[in-house]
C-alpha cells in the first residue's frame, strides 16, 4: 500500500493518506472532500450548487469545515463554518474487487454534529471489507429554515445528503466502492433523515439499503411544526423589526452565521427538549414550485402507508432507554406528542399513560420509559409495523440493551446513572471515538462490537444480517412480517423475540387511533381550520384572529378559536372546534342556548387554554399579523393543505378578523347579511364587546 495514494475523481485529483487500523492493517483515508460548491452569500439557505472543477491535486488529508453550531451534547463553544459541503472517504483497497459502500448521516438534533473521524472513526467496520463514508451537512437553521418560498422551501441540509450521495455515486468507483451497492444509515437525526431519503423520489437508485438508528421519521422531533413562525422567531431573537419574509430573508442573509447559530441555540436549548418535545428547525414538508426540487411534499405516514418508500432492505431499531428523562410535565408531554388539545381528552390519555408506566413510582426509569417511548420508539414501532404491511423488502428490527464500557452514556451527564442502554450507546460498538480512547474494554465489550460490525457489514453486503453461521451469530434474524413483529435483542448473547414493548406499544395504538391527529407541517395553517367559510365576508379587528358564528336550524353557537405557537392544531375540522369550544365556555359558567348569551370573564379562556394545553399562547395580536401578512405573501394555504377547490360558503355564516383602521361594527360589506338576519339577542355589538374583551389581554 503507497503512503500517499491519488485519487482522480470527477472535479479533479485527490491526495489522500495510509492510516493504520487497530488489528494492525492499513486502510485508505480521503479527507475534506468537496461534494458542492460553498454555500455562501446568497446561497446561505439555497439547495447545494454544483462543484466547480479544481487545479492540480486538492489535499485530502484533513477534514473539512463542520458546519456551523455549538455542541450541546458535549458542551463545546461555537465552532465551524457555513462552508461545511464535505465528506470523508475511507477505503481498505484502491484496487481490485468493488466493495460495498456504507454512508453515514450523523445526528445531533438536526442542531449539531458531523462526520469527523474524532466521533465517527471508521476503523472496526472497515476491517470487514467495505468503504465508509461520513458526511457534513448544514445544521439548525442553516440547514432547515423555510420560508415556504421558491428561494427558500426549506430542507436544503436533507438536500445537502442527497447531494453527497449523487456524488457518491458518481465517484466511488474510484476508491474500490461498489456504486451499485451502496447502504446509508444514521443515528438519531440521522436516522430520521436516511428514512426520510429511502422515501424521497431524489434518492432513487442511490440507495439499495438503509439503517435507522434510534430515529425515524415518524418521530415527532423529525418535522418542524411551523416553519413561518420559527422564521420570525429566529429574526426577532436578531433584532429584525419586520416580519415581511422578504425582509428577513434578506436580514438574515447579512447576519453573521455566528448570531445566527446562537439564537438557533437559545431557541433550541437541548435541556427544554423533554418538555417541548420539538425542534425548531428540522425537516419540512415542502411546497412544490416550478423546478425547484423537493425532498418531502406530503405526509411520510401516508408516503409509507401507501408503498412509496424505496423497496430497498430496511433495517430499523432502538436501544432500551433512549431518553433520561428526570423531570416531565406529563400532560403537557403528552398533549405536544399526541397532538391532544381538549383537556377532558389529555386527562383520559394521562390516566392511562399512569396506570401502565407509573404503577408504584414515578421515578427516573418510569418517566424515562415514558419519554423514550413517545420520542424514539413509538415512532420506530409505526414505521416497521406500515412498512411490513407493504414492502416486499426484508425489514429488520432491533433493540440494543447491552451496557458495558464502551456505552457512551458512561462518558456524558445524560444517562444520570440509570443502567440500561442509551441513547448513542451502541455508535461505541461500531466506531472508534475519542471519547472512548482511554476505556478499558472488556472481553464482553470486544465480543459485542465484533457482533454489531458484523451485522451491520453484512446487511450492507448482503442485506442479510445474519447471513454467516459463527461463533458470534449464532442465531437467525428474521424480518418482520404483517404477523409477527420479529425483533432482535442485542445485550449480552442475541435473542430473537417478537413484539417488543408490546403492552407499551398497544397503548400508543389504541391512542393514537382515537386521539391523534397528525401534526403535519404546512404554512400559515389558521386558513385551514375554516376552509369552509374561505368565501365568507370578513370584518377586521386588531385582536381576534377568527369567529365563525353558525346559524343552524337547531342552535346557533359562537365558535373562538386562539391559538399559540407549538400546538395549535389547525386541521381539525369546523365541528371538532366547535365542540372543544362548547366545553371550554361551559367551563367558564357560559350557557350556550340558541340565544348565544355568552358571558366570559377577563382573561379566563386564556387561562383554560393555557392550563389544558400548557403553554404561554402566542399573544392575539402577533397573530393577526402573522395571518395578515401570510396572506400578503400570497401562500396558497388551501392548496398546501391538499384541498385544490375551497368549498362554498355555508349559509348564515360570518367570518370576523380585526382591522384596525375600522370600527368593526361600522364594516358591513355587499354580501354580509343584515344585522336583522343575525341571531337574535346577539347582533353586531355584543360580537365586538365580546372579543375586545377577549383582545384587552
Amino acid at each position: 500500500m503507497v503512503d500517499t495514494p491519488i485519487v482522480r475523481v470527477e472535479h479533479g485529483q485527490l491526495q489522500g493518506k495510509l492510516v493504520n487500523g487497530p488489528s494492525g492493517k492499513g486502510f485508505y483515508s480521503f479527507q475534506g472532500i468537496p461534494y458542492a460548491a460553498p454555500p455562501l452569500g446568497s446561497l446561505r439557505f439555497k439547495a447545494p450548487q454544483p462543484l466547480q472543477p479544481w487545479e492540480g491535486v486538492r489535499d485530502a488529508t484533513a477534514e473539512g469545515n463542520v458546519s456551523a453550531q455549538i455542541d450541546q451534547l458535549l458542551g463545546t463553544p461555537y465552532t465551524g463554518d457555513e462552508n461545511c459541503l464535505f465528506l470523508n472517504v475511507y477505503t481498505p483497497s484502491l484496487d481490485g474487487e468493488f466493495l460495498p459502500v456504507m454512508v453515514y448521516v450523523h445526528g445531533g438534533a438536526f442542531l449539531f454534529g458531523s462526520g469527523n473521524s474524532s466521533f465517527l472513526g471508521p476503523d472496526y467496520l472497515i476491517e470487514k471489507d467495505v468503504v465508509v463514508v461520513t458526511v457534513n451537512y448544514r445544521c439548525g437553521a442553516l440547514g432547515f429554515l423555510s420560508l415556504n418560498t421558491p428561494e427558500v422551501p426549506g430542507n436544503a441540509g436533507l438536500k445537502d445528503v442527497i447531494q453527497a450521495l449523487r456524488w457518491v455515486k458518481q465517484n466511488i468507483k474510484n476508491f474500490g466502492g461498489n456504486s451499485g451497492n451502496i447502504t446509508l444509515f444514521g443515528e438519531s437525526a440521522g436516522g430520521a433523515i436516511t428514512s426520510i431519503l429511502a422515501a424521497s423520489p431524489l434518492s432513487k437508485n442511490l440507495i439499495s439499503k438503509a439503517i435507522a438508528q434510534s430515529g425515524t421519521a415518524l418521530c415527532h422531533l423529525s418535522l418542524q411544526v411551523d416553519p413561518i413562525m420559527n422564521a420570525k422567531k429566529l429574526a426577532k431573537e436578531l433584532g429584525c423589526e419586520s416580519t415581511e419574509l422578504g425582509d428577513i430573508l434578506e436580514f438574515l442573509l447579512t447576519t453573521p452565521v455566528k448570531d445566527i447559530v446562537e439564537a438557533n441555540t437559545k431557541l433550541d436549548p437541548v435541556s427544554e427538549l423533554f418538555q417541548k418535545g420539538l425542534i425548531t428547525f428540522a425537516p419540512v414538508i415542502e411546497t412544490e414550485f416550478p423546478g425547484v426540487e423537493a425532498v418531502l411534499t406530503e405526509s411520510y405516514l401516508d408516503i409509507v402507508t401507501s408503498g412509496k418508500v424505496a423497496k430497498i432492505p430496511i433495517m430499523v431499531g432502538t436501544t432500551t432507554l433512549e431518553c433520561i428523562g428526570e423531570k416531565v410535565d406529563v400532560p403537557l408531554f403528552l398533549a405536544n406528542q399526541v397532538n391532544v388539545t381538549n383537556p377532558t381528552d389529555v386527562k383520559t390519555i394521562e390516566a392511562k399513560v399512569k396506570e401502565l408506566y407509573f404503577k408504584n413510582s414515578e421515578g427516573l426509569q418510569e418517566t424515562s420509559a415514558l419519554v423514550s417511548d413517545l420520542l424514539i420508539n413509538y415512532g420506530a414501532h409505526r414505521l416497521v409495523t406500515n412498512l411490513a404491511k407493504v414492502s416486499d423488502q426484508p425489514i429488520f428490527y432491533y433493540k440494543f440493551d447491552y451496557v458495558g464500557e464502551m456505552n457512551l452514556s458512561n462518558t456524558l451527564p445524560m444517562s444520570l446513572g440509570v443502567k440500561h442502554a442509551g441513547h448513542l450507546d451502541e455508535l461505541g460498538y461500531l466506531f472508534k471515538i475519542d471519547l472512548l480512547k482511554d476505556v478499558e474494554q472488556t472481553p464482553q465489550d470486544l465480543t459485542i462490537r465484533e457482533r454489531m460490525v458484523r451485522l451491520w457489514t453484512n446487511f450492507a453486503k448482503s442485506g442479510n444480517p445474519t447471513s454467516e453461521d459463527n461463533y458470534y451469530l449464532a442465531v437467525t434474524w428474521k424480518p418482520v412480517t404483517k404477523d409477527n413483529l420479529y425483533y432482535l435483542n442485542i445485550n449480552n448473547e442475541l435473542s430473537v423475540g417478537t413484539n417488543p414493548d408490546k403492552d407499551r406499544m398497544d397503548l400508543w395504538d389504541d391512542i393514537y387511533a382515537k386521539y391523534y391527529k397528525p401534526r403535519e407541517q404546512v404554512v400559515n395553517q389558521i386558513q385551514a381550520a375554516t376552509d369552509v367559510v374561505d368565501s365568507t365576508p370578513v370584518i377586521v379587528q386588531e385582536t381576534v384572529i377568527q369567529t365563525i358564528v353558525n346559524n343552524e336550524p337547531a342552535e346557533n353557537k359562537i365558535i373562538v378559536e386562539e391559538t399559540k405557537t407549538n400546538l395549535a392544531d389547525f386541521e381539525k375540522k369546523v365541528e371538532e372546534i366547535k365542540s372543544a369550544m362548547d366545553e371550554a365556555l361551559a367551563h367558564n359558567g357560559t350557557e350556550v342556548t340558541n340565544n348565544v348569551q355568552v358571558e366570559v370573564k377577563e382573561n379566563s379562556l386564556s387561562k383554560l387554554i393555557e392550563n389544558s394545553e400548557g403553554e404561554e399562547i402566542r399573544s392575539v395580536r402577533e397573530i393577526v399579523t402573522i395571518y395578515k401578512e401570510s396572506h400578503s405573501n400570497g401562500v396558497d394555504d388551501h392548496k398546501l393543505n391538499g384541498n385544490a377547490d375551497k368549498k362554498p360558503r355555508p349559509s348564515n355564516e360570518i367570518k370576523m378578523v380585526q382591522n384596525s383602521n375600522t370600527d368593526p361594527k361600522d364594516v358591513i360589506r355587499a354580501n354580509d347579511p343584515p344585522e336583522d338576519d343575525l341571531p337574535k339577542n346577539i347582533g353586531v355589538n355584543k360580537f365586538v364587546n365580546f372579543f375586545e374583551s377577549l383582545g384587552k389581554k
